[in-house]
């Protein structure tokens, strides 16, 4: 049978170490925390040249004497599990053993990956896009956006609609990949009109269009 750790730890609230203490068994490794968290175990536990391994045992008193995040806290818990690491918490009494047929082994995985999975989506929103999801415009497409707005009439609107996408997004595409367009509006200042540029006509129009609605 393998050893087992007791993490102790006092916040606002929770049981005195003291109380804790009176909860463990006579074999029970004792780690202070201190100012440490749990999920610092494992480098308090260096401290003292102990190293965890498979069929060792952690156990807390109760989940109030950790000072860490819920998502964070699973994460810590599903690593010992994952390493082959029991995990105990005395009040109430629960009793985590690593591996796939436990079913809250089962359940605090499932916890960790919806975490991981939905932070993911918030950090790198393009490499958790769907497959296949392209950007609506991209680089190559300029000649052809070119071609339709130095049309006879053509408008902003009238182009946006026909590739699908809103105006306001035709021109942050046009200010980020046509230099020559921005390059003629930073010579020309304020003056958009110009009898050579079929471009600076798609601008007069797309004015117009502003100014009418």
């Amino acid at each position: 049978m393998g050893k087992s750790v007791a993490f102790l730890a006092q916040t606002p609230g929770s049981a005195t170490i003291e109380s804790q203490q009176s909860c463990l068994d006579p074999d029970d490794i004792e780690v202070l925390a201190g100012r440490k968290t749990f999920s610092q175990l494992s480098e308090l536990l260096e401290r003292k040249g102990i190293g965890l391994e498979a069929g060792d045992r952690v156990k807390v008193h109760d989940l109030s004497c950790l000072a860490i995040e819920t998502p964070m806290l699973v994460r810590a818990i599903t690593k010992l599990l994952r390493s082959g690491v029991s995990f105990e918490i005395c009040t109430p009494p629960i009793h985590i053993e690593p591996g796939a047929d436990d079913k809250l082994h089962a359940m605090l995985d499932a916890l960790d990956s919806h975490y991981r999975h939905l932070h993911g989506i918030k950090t790198h929103p393009a490499e958790m896009s769907p497959p296949g999801r392209k950007r609506l415009l991209g680089p190559d497409k300029l000649p052809e956006i070119r071609e339709r707005l130095s049309a006879p009439g053509a408008t902003a609107t009238d182009v946006a609609q026909e590739l699908g996408v809103a105006r306001s997004t035709l021109f942050n595409y046009l200010e980020r990949y046509d230099l020559d367009r921005r390059a003629g509006r930073e010579k020309k200042g304020v003056n958009r009109r110009s009898e050579n540029s079929g471009d600076d006509d798609y601008v007069a129009e797309s004015d117009r269009d502003e100014t009418a609605s």
